[in-house]
């Protein structure tokens, strides 16, 4: 028998036999011909892009008609002489997923190149992964759990699959089959139901046929800016006992963020106005990356200087107290030097900076309010600030027409009652069915000394007996 004959014999045999479902596939585009002498043949010509692989190509109608060895120099490929017509051609390794591309065209006196063909690394049996390859995932570590998912073509021996799966760095967790879940999760899936918005996916009489699992980690094993490889080893297979022909061997990284950012995020934001002196978030800085603390204060200035102490909540997290409220009507210029590193010792790149304007020292409420009626002749007058105030100036600054005498606290008396509002106490009952008017004038200071742009005044009328 013609030696050629008896190797497609060979080739043929085995394709049929193959249990595995080719699951990569695409049609051909185009063809590029270029004229060769024989009007009723031509060639296939390509190559593969992983170098060194072990390789064979065959091409088929019916059955196989021709195969050809990828060199291992350069990944090329050649099927001469083929009659014209169209082929299925398939790449079968054992390292790499079986590839098929359907309908490669061969005209007569043609040369048809089906370009650089980049041979998959996922197993014949799995159609999909989550976290992708070489992918990062946004991890919350102060609610979630890492999720790994992995889609099968066929349905699977589930005790074969868990047995044949593994995490690097080692991990604990449960396998949920008949989920696949592409976001790390809050929530134990055993614990949901249909209510609260995750399908169960299959029920108990058909477990038989999932092919779908969600593999969630436990909280203690999740961690933070973590390369973890996946591993499905060879011992896993499907129902019918076809197993993985090869491993699959899949990473991704973890990112510490509570959201993801492009750019870095400030609040306030750059460019905002009337803001509060009192902000009791401070001036936070949200990195894209985990960030080194001490190159990054060191790369701080803020204009005009004042006291700081910084704080990282998170690592890509940064605050930055004051040391009480903000300065009143100013502008603050916060600049962080080119030369802050990151936890992987690589600088931002270049500078950057932002500012925001905050509001004048202001009356921001009062109680009783402005206008309001039916106000008891037992009642304590407040008024609130938009900073902390001097309350020596503030009881100078105080008038109330009908004359009231009374004493002056901040906030309600307390000890540690914030300073940023202030309680007149009269002495005596209030006149009933009576306006009664209260000055605020702008001598009242604020705890740097600085006044008001201007009085603030608010009238009231109380209840009549």
């Amino acid at each position: 028998m013609n030696i050629r004959i008896f190797g497609l014999l060979i080739i043929a045999l085995s394709f049929w036999g193959c249990k595995e479902t080719i699951v990569e596939c695409r049609d051909n585009p185009t063809p590029t011909l270029t004229k060769v002498d024989d009007a009723y043949h031509g060639d296939i010509v390509g190559k593969v892009a992983q170098p060194g692989v072990n390789a064979m190509v065959i091409v088929s109608q019916v059955g196989p008609i021709d195969s050809a060895q990828v060199s291992p120099d350069d990944g090329s490929f050649a099927l001469r002489y083929l009659p014209m017509g169209n082929y299925d051609l398939t790449i079968r390794s054992d390292k790499y997923r079986i590839y098929l591309q359907n309908n490669v065209v061969v005209q007569g006196g043609g040369i048809n190149y089906v370009g650089e063909i980049d041979l998959s690394t996922i197993p014949d049996l799995v159609s999909s992964v989550y976290p992708e390859n070489n992918s990062e995932i946004v991890y919350d570590w102060r609610y979630g759990r890492i999720t790994i998912s992995i889609m099968f073509a066929h349905p699977m021996n589930r005790a074969s699959v868990e047995k044949a799966f593994s995490t690097d760095p080692p991990s604990t967790g449960v396998f949920y089959w008949g989920q696949y879940s592409t976001s790390p999760r809050s929530v134990l899936y055993a614990t949901a139901d249909y209510t609260s918005g995750y399908d169960p996916g299959a029920v108990i009489t058909t477990y038989s046929n999932i092919s779908s699992l969600t593999y969630s980690m436990a909280q203690n094993c999740g961690i933070v800016d973590t390369q973890y490889t996946i591993t499905l080893s060879m011992d896993a297979k499907d129902t019918s006992g076809n197993h993985l022909r090869f491993p699959l061997i899949s990473t991704f990284r973890t990112v510490q963020s509570y959201v993801t950012y492009n750019g870095i995020q400030t609040s306030p934001v750059n460019g905002d106005i009337e803001v509060s002196p009192i902000n009791y978030n401070g001036i936070t800085v949200t990195f894209p990356r985990r960030m080194d603390p001490a190159s990054t204060e060191a790369a701080i200035t803020i204009t005009p200087n004042m006291n700081r102490i910084y704080l990282w909540p998170s690592g890509n997290q940064l605050t930055i107290y004051t040391g009480g409220p903000y300065l009143s009507d100013t502008t603050i210029t916060v600049s962080i030097d080119k030369n802050a590193l990151d936890k992987d010792g690589i600088a931002l790149g270049e500078t950057f900076s932002f500012w925001f304007r905050t509001a004048a020292f202001q009356v921001t409420s009062t109680y009783p309010s402005n206008a309001q009626l039916y106000v008891g002749t037992d009642q304590n007058i407040a008024v609130y600030f938009n900073s902390y105030v001097n309350k020596s100036s503030f009881q100078s600054a105080f008038s109330i027409s009908p004359s009231v005498g009374g004493t002056f606290v901040y906030g309600n008396g307390y000890p540690n009652d914030t300073p940023s509002w202030i309680t007149f106490t009269p002495s005596s009952g209030l006149q009933a069915n009576t306006k009664y008017t209260v000055t605020i004038a702008p001598t009242v200071k604020d705890m740097y000394g600085v006044g008001m742009e201007e009085a603030c005044t608010f009238s009231f009328v109380t209840r009549p007996n």
